[in-house]
């Protein structure tokens, strides 16, 4: 048996790894951190967009909020999967490829490599992250522990790896799980998955993980979990605009909180001012007034019907082949083909 691989987390170290092939894709040209933090802090209502949450803090935060028991999404989707993961690859063939958009550890994604496995000797997984030490310390686990696993990890965002998938040589089992898709506005959702429809072939399969609607209360306590994580990863965006922006921001005068908003269907991740304050940001004229409640927004995390997500999809081009639920009806996996 070979020994382990275990390289740290350089770029350069890992380009060397056997049966890895590590591509990083430069973002679009679209406003980075600095820019879109200091436009966002200055508006009437005041944000800074969610793509900038999973730094490298930001993303082992969120691995460890996905093992809080409040934390039901993480749960639920993996049950569903240890129970269908076998049905869902037979859905695709007998032999595929495995593709995932926004892969984080790969935790859950492991049940249908494994399941895959079982009827292939080889199979190649494209993980796709923003967050490079996540997607490497995923790639050097998952080929430690599969020696049928070849892996194309593409560190970039969602929309940037698009173009940049491998050419498959299987049908291709393309993953958006954990109930991500909440994140974009539903017209944001519709344009990733046209543009995922764009690049799916009639054989291609994408299975999305949804959060379900359900009883306020029980999401709310997901996002506002009582050993604070959840705090930790929302106010580590102020910890950022102090480290790379110079900022002058006291955490400790600042509240995480999220709230359902029951006419949207959406969580809403909010810092809110315990009090009258100001902040000063390098590079801008003046400091920023807080007011007691005074709220910076930075998340929406949406919650769907199965009807509203099938309306949805279908407005991006795409099927509803099957979907699975667990046992409380909480949490769904769409299995969905190119129309």
């Amino acid at each position: 048996m070979s020994a382990a691989l275990n390289l740290g987390n350089t770029t350069s170290a890992i380009a060397h790894v056997p049966r890895l092939r590590y591509v990083v894709v430069p973002p679009r040209a679209q406003p980075g951190f600095r820019v879109s933090a200091m436009e966002g802090l200055q508006r009437d209502q005041k944000s800074i967009p969610s793509r900038f949450l999973y730094d490298e803090v930001g993303s082992a935060l969120f691995e460890a909020i996905t093992c809080l028991t409040e934390y039901y999404p993480t749960r639920k989707e993996r049950s569903i999967l240890r129970r269908e993961a076998a049905n869902i690859v037979a859905a695709v063939g007998k032999k595929l490829d495995i593709v995932e958009f926004g892969s984080g550890s790969a935790e859950k994604t492991r049940l249908l490599i494994d399941a895959a496995l079982v009827g292939q000797k080889t199979l190649r997984f494209t993980p796709i992250d923003i967050s490079q030490a996540a997607l490497q310390a995923s790639a050097i686990n998952l080929l430690n522990e599969h020696p049928g696993l070849d892996v194309v990890a593409i560190a970039a965002e969602y929309r940037d790896a698009l173009q940049t998938l491998p050419t498959p040589t299987n049908p291709r089992l393309l993953l958006f799980l954990g109930g991500n898709i909440g994140n974009f506005t539903p017209e944001d959702a519709a344009s990733f998955l046209s543009g995922i429809a764009a690049q799916m072939r009639p054989e291609d399969r994408l299975l999305v993980g949804i959060d379900l609607v359900k009883e306020p209360a029980i999401i709310e306590l997901a996002y506002n979990d009582p050993a604070g994580v959840t705090s930790a990863f929302n106010k580590n965006l102020l910890s950022r605009v102090n480290k790379e922006l110079g900022g002058s921001f006291d955490l400790d005068c600042f509240d995480h909180r999220a709230v359902y908003v029951e006419d949207a269907q959406k969580i809403e991740m909010r810092l809110v001012s315990r009090g009258e304050q100001w902040v000063r940001i390098e590079g801008l004229k003046g400091s920023l007034r807080f007011r007691k409640g005074e709220y910076i927004h930075t998340e929406d995390s949406h919650k769907y019907s199965l009807e509203r997500f099938g309306s949805l999809a279908s407005s991006a081009g795409l099927d509803l082949v099957e979907r699975w639920t667990d046992e409380d009806k909480w949490f769904a996996l769409t299995l969905l083909r190119k129309s």
